[in-house]
C-alpha cells in the first residue's frame, strides 16, 4: 500500500487551500464587487472619505489634517486604505482648500499613484497647500477643475453630478466648496465639503429637489450651515457628520442636531461613532458604524431619485 500523506504534507495542502480561498475573496472584493462603498473616516476634525465603485476604482475625497507632526493623511486615510489592500486611488478630491480638508492628501498623492487631482480651482495662501501643488506637479498628476457647469459623469455604473453653488453665492472659501451627488440605481449619496448658508440657499434656488439618500452633513454641523430650507430640500434618510471628539469649535450646533432627528434622518456623527460605512446597490442601502453605538446595521429604505443621463467616466 502507498504511504498516506504525512502532517506535514496535510498541513501544506491546508494552507494552500486556505490562501486560495483568501486570494479569491481579495481579488473579488478588490476587483469585483458590484457593491457602491464608501467610508466616512474619522479623522478628528476634518473631513475624509473613501468611495469604492462598483469594479476596482476608488476615489478619496478630502484627506483630514495635518499639523504638529501628525498626518491624518498618512495615520488614517492611507491606514485605511491599505487595510483593504488598495494600493492606488483613481481619484484625489478636494472640496475645498482648508487644511483640515487637505492636510493629509499630500501623503495619499505621493504613496498611492492617483490618476487625477479634482478641485474647484480655488486655491490658498497656506504653505502647506502650496506643498501639495507642487508636488502634484512633480508627481505628473492631472488637475481637473470641477465647476458648477461640470457635466455629469459616471464611473463604475454610479452617475456623479456637480452641484456647486451658483457664483451669486458669497464667495467665501467655503462656499466654494465643490458639491457632488452619487446616484446609483435608487441610492443616493450628497457630499457638501463646509458650504455655508449662502452657499445651501444657491444651490436650492438653482436646482429645487437636492434629495439624497446618505447626506455629508455641511461644514462639520456648524450653526453657519444646514438651514431648514436646505434639509427640507435634501430631506436625507441619514446624514454623517465629520467632527473631532471634543473639538475646539463645539461642533455640531445643538440645533443643527435637532433639525436632522426633527426631519426624520438617522444621524451619526464621527467623533461618537467612529467610521461611518455605507454598502450600496442599485435597490438598497446599509449603513453600519465603527461603535456600532445603534447596534445593528441600518437598512434604509429608498425612494426613487430623478432619472440622470450619464456618460462613463474614464
Amino acid at each position: 500500500a502507498k504511504p498516506g500523506f504525512g502532517w506535514h504534507a496535510r498541513c501544506a495542502i491546508a494552507l494552500a487551500i486556505v490562501l486560495m480561498v483568501d486570494a479569491g475573496c481579495w481579488t473579488y472584493d478588490r476587483f469585483f464587487n458590484p457593491d457602491l462603498r464608501v467610508t466616512f473616516l474619522s479623522v478628528g476634525e476634518g473631513d475624509g472619505a473613501v468611495v469604492r465603485f462598483p469594479g476596482s476604482r476608488v476615489m478619496v475625497i478630502d484627506g483630514g489634517s495635518s499639523y504638529g507632526g501628525f498626518d491624518a493623511g498618512e495615520r488614517i486615510v492611507a491606514a485605511y486604505l491599505w487595510s483593504q489592500k488598495i494600493m492606488r486611488v483613481d481619484y484625489l478630491v478636494l472640496s475645498h482648500p482648508d487644511l483640515d480638508h487637505f492636510g493629509g492628501l499630500d501623503f495619499i498623492a505621493m504613496n498611492f499613484a492617483p490618476r487625477a487631482f479634482w478641485s474647484t480651482g480655488v486655491a490658498s495662501v497656506d504653505d502647506s497647500y502650496a506643498r501639495l501643488m507642487d508636488d502634484l506637479e512633480r508627481a505628473k498628476i492631472p488637475l481637473v477643475e470641477v465647476g458648477e457647469a461640470a457635466p455629469v459623469a459616471a464611473i463604475g455604473g454610479v452617475a456623479i453630478a456637480s452641484l456647486n453653488a451658483s457664483t451669486g453665492a458669497p464667495r467665501t472659501q467655503n462656499n466654494t466648496s465643490m458639491v457632488l451627488r452619487f446616484n446609483f440605481g435608487i441610492a443616493s449619496l450628497l457630499f457638501t465639503g463646509d458650504i455655508e448658508s449662502a452657499g445651501e440657499r444657491a444651490m436650492i434656488e438653482r436646482r429645487g429637489d437636492l434629495h439624497a439618500t446618505m447626506l455629508k452633513v455641511p461644514h462639520h454641523g456648524s450653526a453657519s450651515s444646514s438651514t431648514p430650507a436646505f434639509i427640507a430640500a435634501v430631506h436625507p434618510d441619514a446624514a454623517v457628520i465629520s467632527d473631532g471628539y471634543l473639538n475646539n469649535f463645539h461642533f455640531p450646533a445643538a440645533a443643527v442636531v435637532e433639525r436632522y432627528v426633527d426631519a426624520g434622518a438617522i444621524l451619526m456623527r464621527t467623533d461618537l461613532d467612529g467610521a461611518v460605512m455605507v454598502d450600496a446597490t442599485t435597490d438598497r442601502m446599509t449603513v453600519r458604524t465603527f461603535r456600532a453605538r445603534r447596534g445593528d446595521p441600518i437598512h434604509l429604505v429608498l425612494p426613487a431619485p430623478p432619472p440622470v443621463r450619464t456618460t462613463e467616466h474614464e
